[in-house]
């Protein structure tokens, strides 16, 4: 039996994350992998990620993205196509994600790596987890943690320990989503619903596939090879497709996106009907065993090479059509080791366990009232990319060939959001934190689901495991403000502004301030002078933080006559009314906010600061920026406390 402080099943990048996180803040850090690859769909074919603007990201995925850059730059050339190619980092080769993120993960002394490392077990008194039984090739081992994190794609940690879990779709009615359950949706700019969308609930998963990546490259080139069990009948409809022009080109049957080098990121296509995904068969991999999804993960790699063969060599398909398809191949520098094709099944969506917050579609969405997404008190992350799902049904018979059903993409509707930290605390089970299989439903998941967004959960669970060890409690009651405060010192990002630059220095203090909903806009002002009614509105609510009971009452304005001296003669009618005098007075001067972060320090038993709020008192007014950041100190120093 071996004892880890932070135990990681799943080497997704999510488990990565989590991984990182723990073993940066010193902790004895195990990450198991029940297969042989590294790096779930990062390093498997993935090489666009799924996040519309790096503004998006921190902490971890800020830091890949900044490295994969570096690779690019410093092999290249800085004026290179290679880095203009790969956009800021957010697109890339495999083998190059695949360096990288050994390279993070090397570097780390206190985190160990087991691949092949199967989950056989797990043991729970009560409902607290405390150890889990893995297979590797040097046989069964118990494997002890303070906390353990379950980074898989399918939630296999979370279901053998017993977190209950949900499975499908939801109906529109049960959590209020408007694009909810049985729905045909035109996936080009219209977003036409067609009859038949009735928005009832099901059992049915989308659809999974795999991320090619293709070249036309010659000198790096591996034709595409006829598989076993070839099945013309699965495509024939396509040589229909082609000859009445639906269909042109390969381009219209893989979504052939460009990553650096002259390759690929080859995925199915959103318009065709027979593209790589395999809906419906599906259905039994989330709950299935080992032989069950061995064998459809087999079977959709067949199924995906019997359509290319299909598209090149199928004499039904006009002799131009073919000599196209022909020109790409499977890159021969990637995924040298699984005969050039990828080794990850993309596993969209799985299993979503049942967790103390659940995300829903609304949560990606503009708030009532407000000019964001809602705000979450607890948020550790923030996502930007459009709700979508995959298709949940094959090609149906001809008259409902508009659209597949289940296939949708929100992009004119979602919102760059928060995501709070219940969505990977799991309910019924202890010591436990899912930062993958997180709980939401089908429409809440279809944007949570990408991997920069599961990198960033993975990273939050690795640092509330940390604070859970630290403070000997479990992961459920971590002081949420207290993780917040660690994860922006470690750039994690958890609340976006459109107007804010990374480097700005009042950004933490306003990230942190946007959870407890002092911004209602996506626009944070930081540069404007900074309003009296903002201010006192803060201070009050800073009031109610724990340590802060003691909090006197502000002072009521901001030309207090120093102790000792005189007052008189003066009566109180001679001064403007308090109505007049604040409308008179509406911005924030340097000289009342020393006096009441003054007195909010004494009011929480710290001790009072000359400097720097000698000089903040001799500005004439204050930015927005400067107070938010001096009142962030001090709800630094309570956390600490």
């Amino acid at each position: 039996m071996e004892s880890y402080e932070v135990v990681i099943y799943g080497a997704t990048p999510g488990g990565i994350g989590a991984a990182l996180g723990a073993a940066r803040q010193g902790r004895r850090t195990l990450l198991l992998e029940p297969t042989d690859h590294l790096g779930g769909m990062l390093t498997s074919g993935l090489g666009r990620t799924d996040i519309l603007s790096l503004e998006a990201s921190g902490a971890v995925f800020r830091e890949f993205a900044g490295r994969v850059h570096a690779y690019y730059r410093d092999r290249y050339g800085e004026e290179s196509a290679q880095v203009q190619d790969c956009n800021n980092g957010l697109f890339f080769e495999p083998s190059v994600a695949q360096h990288i993120l050994q390279e993070m993960t090397g570097k780390e002394t206190l985190l160990h790596i087991q691949l092949c490392a199967e989950l056989k077990g797990v043991r729970v008194e009560g409902t607290q987890l405390l150890a889990i039984r893995v297979q590797t090739d040097a046989g069964e081992q118990e494997l002890v943690g303070n906390v353990f994190v379950d980074g898989t794609y399918e939630g296999d940690l979370a279901a053998m320990a017993g977190v209950p879990y949900r499975l499908g779709r939801e109906s529109r009615e049960e959590w209020n989503e408007e694009y909810a359950g049985r729905l045909y949706m035109n996936f080009d700019e219209s977003k036409e619903v067609y009859p038949g969308s009735t928005g009832e609930g099901d059992d049915r998963i989308q659809a999974y596939n795999y991320r090619l990546c293709l070249t036309r490259n010659r000198d790096n080139f591996i034709a595409c090879t006829r598989p076993p069990g070839y099945n013309r009948d699965e495509y024939a409809l396509l040589a229909t497709d082609v000859a009445e022009q639906r269909i042109k080109s390969i381009g219209d049957v893989l979504n052939m996106l460009a990553v650096p080098n002259g390759k690929t990121d080859s995925n199915n296509h959103h318009y065709c009907m027979c593209s790589t995904d395999l809906p419906e068969e599906n259905t039994a991999y989330a709950d299935g065993d080992r032989r069950t999804r061995e064998l459809f993960a087999k079977r959709q790699k067949e199924y995906i090479q019997g359509l290319l063969w299909f598209i090149q060599h199928d004499e039904e398909l006009p002799e131009d059509f073919r000599k196209d398809a022909q020109s790409w191949g499977y890159a021969a520098d990637e995924f040298t080791a699984y005969d050039y094709f990828p080794p990850q099944l993309y596993v969209r969506e799985a299993r979503r366990i049942q967790g103390e917050y659940t995300f829903t579609e609304n949560d990606a969405r503009l708030a009532p009232g407000l000019g964001r997404a809602p705000i979450q008190l607890d948020s550790i992350a923030i996502g930007d990319y459009p709700i979508d799902s995959h298709a949940v049904k094959k090609r149906e018979p001809e008259g409902q060939n508009k659209a597949l059903e289940g296939f949708l993409g929100l992009n004119w509707l979602s919102e760059i959001y928060q995501i709070p930290y219940g969505v990977i605390v799991p309910q019924a089970i202890d010591g436990l934190l899912v930062p993958v299989a997180v709980s939401a439903s089908h429409m809440g998941f279809g944007t949570l689901r990408m991997e920069p967004c599961w990198m960033q959960l993975g990273f939050a669970a690795g640092i509330a495991a940390d604070l859970a060890i630290t403070r000997n409690t479990d992961v459920r009651l971590v002081p949420v403000d207290a993780l917040q405060i660690s994860l922006l010192d470690r750039e994690q990002r958890i609340t976006y502004f459109e107007d804010v630059a990374w480097d700005h220095p009042a950004r933490q203090a306003a990230e942190y301030l946007g959870t407890k909903g002092f911004f209602t806009a996506y626009a944070a002002g930081l540069d404007d002078p900074m309003p009296l009614s903002e201010a006192s509105r803060l201070i009050a609510w800073a009031r109610s933080l724990p340590g802060c009971r003691s909090l006197p009452v502000l002072p009521a304005t901001d030309n207090l006559i120093p102790v000792g001296t005189d007052m008189g003669p003066r009566l109180p009618l001679e001064e403007a009314g308090p109505r007049e005098y604040w409308r008179e007075r509406p911005l924030l001067t340097g000289a009342m906010a020393a006096n009441w972060i003054q007195v909010a320090l004494r009011g929480l038993g710290l001790s009072a600061r000359e400097d720097p709020l000698i000089e903040l008192s001799r500005e004439s007014s204050i930015t927005r920026g400067t107070f938010v950041s001096k009142l962030y100190e001090l709800i630094r120093e309570v956390q600490q406390m």
